[in-house]
């Protein structure tokens, strides 16, 4: 059995950054469960409030507008972080909400963040069935993540506070040691 955390350990939220199918939203609902903080998807609350799917966004109204979404809900979330009645809670973001330096500005000031890495042969294999990734649809699957991981790692680690290679980590190894690091970070 593993043992709970309280979420009053934690001052900020707990934020994950990484590629598709690096684990982000598993990670993030273990984390969710151990310490009792809320999970917030970014995709997720994206997808809820215009009512359609992420491929259906990029599709209808482009990447940059997805984009420009991605920086609002920060900017939401960031000015609620001041707010006395806040809540802590586990942040898992889509793989490019580190493309825009703001964002980048706004995931360092606003919580703990991990970076989530993971190698591109795994990355294809976690991905290998999923049809909710825009950026996927295309021919060669395993040049457009190597592509995406080669552009994203400065940002990355230039984003995180931590950086975990999760390629082969089991789940709970993963999630004690971000919760380590996170007690440590806010101590």
């Amino acid at each position: 059995m593993r043992d709970a955390v309280p979420a009053s350990r934690f001052k900020h939220p707990i934020i994950l950054i990484g590629l598709m199918g690096c684990g982000k939203s598993t990670i993030g609902r273990e984390l969710s469960k151990l310490t009792g903080l809320p999970l917030l998807d970014t995709d997720l609350v994206i997808e809820e409030q215009l009512g359609k799917s992420i491929p259906d966004i990029f599709a209808e109204f482009g990447e940059a507008r997805f984009r420009a979404l991605e920086t609002a809900l920060l900017r939401y979330l960031a000015d609620r972080s001041s707010a006395p009645d806040k809540r802590n809670c586990i942040i898992s973001t889509g793989g490019g909400i580190v493309l825009k330096p703001e964002n980048r500005t706004i995931l360092r000031s606003l919580g703990f963040v991990v970076w989530l890495n993971v190698d591109v042969p795994a990355l294809l294999a976690r991905t290998a069935r999923a049809n909710n990734r825009p950026l996927l649809h295309n021919a060669d699957r395993a040049a457009t993540l190597t592509s995406l991981l080669l552009r994203r790692r400065p940002l990355y680690e230039a984003t995180a506070h931590m950086r975990l290679n999760t390629t082969d980590t089991d789940i709970p190894t993963v999630t004690r040691e971000i919760i380590h690091a996170a007690k440590l970070f806010y101590s």
